[in-house]
């Protein structure tokens, strides 16, 4: 990269992402509609209510996007095409119910037409790895991307950048990803988002393909600002592989909750006890106490001292200051020594 800075935030659908921002929670619905704008519009439901900041679906024409190489693929996508104009319903719906639609685009004709519905930013997908003229012509819409990174090596999405760079768009969020329905674990690899973030200075997520929502987890604590993960109303359904990652009505909304306790768990940082904690301090810390009867005018040596809750006494770190002092009073054993015990 020729010195290019990739903005560290940037925001779209009147929500901020990025450094020092909420994470950006994305429900992939993806063809999980299976055809059907009504179950569409239950996905949206399904997402809203769980807490999501968007939903997103994909977009394509079956002819366009598999050529006849592939009747097989073909015929799996193609009862999960939605034609063109449900997907400006799901938009409607979506601003009804006050979460952000997005839609990844697979061909050009679909491109096209998202521009009608003047999405406020573009999510280009992991298969699109090495299909440099489609990524330019994203890039130089000047729109908030959000790039996903199946199959990619580092290399590619250097290369992916670099048309961010010419055409001098700034506003790209990379989500690290394993194109595997379901991913392993031993693959998962989330380390890969620090290097991404290390190496070309932009906001990193990740788009999940696990079982559960473990991972989404992990990547939240690791650093990610956008999360992925997908969402079904059904399961165990042939000619379908999506389902097998996804979460549905039971787990959704326990996700993004823990997302949300995940980030606030994360705190500033700065190494102090907490306010609650400070409720703590008194029982939960020691004080010096007398390991036996110490009589007035007893110098006090480290056999006769312990140190034992509760907190409200001389703390042990002051240990040295009470060794050679003399009793002024009678202290009994197993009580806290007090500063004015002593002379």
């Amino acid at each position: 990269m020729n010195n290019f800075t990739f903005n560290r935030k940037f925001s779209f659908g009147g929500r901020e992402i990025g450094l020092n921002c909420p994470v950006f929670i994305i429900a992939e619905a993806g063809v999980a509609h299976f055809g059907s704008i009504e179950k569409a519009k239950r996905l949206v439901d399904l997402a809203k209510e769980a807490g999501a900041d968007a939903v997103k679906f994909q977009i394509f024409k079956t002819d366009e996007l598999i050529s006849s190489e592939s009747a097989e693929w073909k015929n799996r996508l193609r009862p999960k095409e939605l034609p063109y104009e449900a997907f400006k319903d799901i938009q409607t719906y979506c601003s009804k119910k006050n979460i952000t639609f997005l839609c990844t685009a697979h061909d050009e004709s679909s491109l096209k037409f998202l521009d009608t519905l003047n999405v406020p930013a573009y999510k280009i997908g992991s298969g699109e790895v090495a299909n440099w003229v489609f990524i330019e012509k994203i890039a130089a819409r000047k729109k908030p991307v959000i790039l996903s990174t199946g199959m990619y090596n580092l290399e590619d999405i250097g290369d992916a950048l670099k048309i961010f760079e010419k055409t001098g768009s700034p506003d790209v969020a990379v989500l690290h990803c394993v194109t595997s329905y379901p991913a392993l674990p031993s693959e998962v690899n989330l380390r890969a988002m620090d290097t991404i973030r290390e190496t070309y200075g932009v906001i990193v997520g990740y788009s999940d393909h696990t079982q559960g929502f473990h991972f989404p987890l992990a990547a939240v604590a690791r650093g990610a600002y956008i999360i992925e993960k997908h969402i079904s109303l059904d399961f165990n359904v042939p000619d379908a592989q999506d389902w097998k990652v996804s979460c549905g009505p039971e787990d959704f909304s326990i996700m993004v909750q823990q997302i949300r306790d995940i980030e606030a768990g994360l705190g500033s940082g700065i190494k102090v006890p907490s306010e609650s904690e400070r409720l703590s301090i008194n029982w939960a810390r020691k004080s010096l106490v007398a390991t036996e009867d110490i009589m007035e005018g007893e110098t006090i040596d480290l056999k006769k001292l312990n140190a034992k809750r509760p907190g409200f006494g001389i703390m042990p770190a002051d240990i040295d200051k009470v060794i050679g002092k003399k009793a002024n009073r009678k202290i009994k054993k197993d009580t806290l020594i007090k500063w004015e015990h002593l002379k």
